[in-house]
């Protein structure tokens, strides 16, 4: 089981995955998102999960997140608000979709050490867009129409895998 793997092989450290908690809360805050481009590398490195046991758990805890998040971030962008960009939201939760089932599939596998080379390009991808594309300067949207939906669809499935 996963449980007695982790729990047998590394000792648990309450005040670290807190302090951990209570960083990677912060950050993600601070970003506008749940925090599990921070979350991922912490589990690896800090608490020794292998890759792959390391992915699932973070995906099941941004899962809480969101859910977590939906009702308090309803009082500062109304639901009617979103339901008018359904279009978007459907669009992502398809490229989401997608990209959780096939890369689910590809990441059991992979060898171990491939899975973290995609992790960690992913996550070097990832830093690279939070450092240099945010433009707050930008007067217009970088894509639009169906450039906006194939990338959304591409995103969301890089992400979810």
């Amino acid at each position: 089981m996963m449980s007695e793997a982790v729990s047998t092989s590394t000792p648990r450290n309450l005040p670290a995955a807190f302090g951990g908690g209570a960083v990677i809360g912060t950050l993600g805050g601070l970003i506008g998102l749940g925090g599990a481009e921070f979350r991922l590398p912490l589990l690896i490195g800090l608490f020794r999960f292998a890759a792959l046991e390391a992915v699932i758990l973070n995906k099941a805890i941004s899962l809480v997140v969101v859910a977590t998040a939906l009702p308090f971030r309803a009082g500062t962008v109304p639901f009617g608000e979103i339901a008018a960009h359904w279009p978007i939201v459907v669009n992502l939760l398809a490229g989401s979709l997608a990209g959780a089932w096939f890369g689910a599939g590809w990441a059991t596998r992979l060898k171990s050490e491939s899975l973290y080379k995609i992790i960690a390009a992913l996550l070097v991808v990832i830093a690279v867009v939070l450092v240099f594309g945010h433009d707050a300067s930008a007067s217009s949207q970088l894509l639009t129409g169906t450039a906006q939906m194939a990338a959304g669809v591409v995103a969301g499935s890089g992400s979810a895998s």
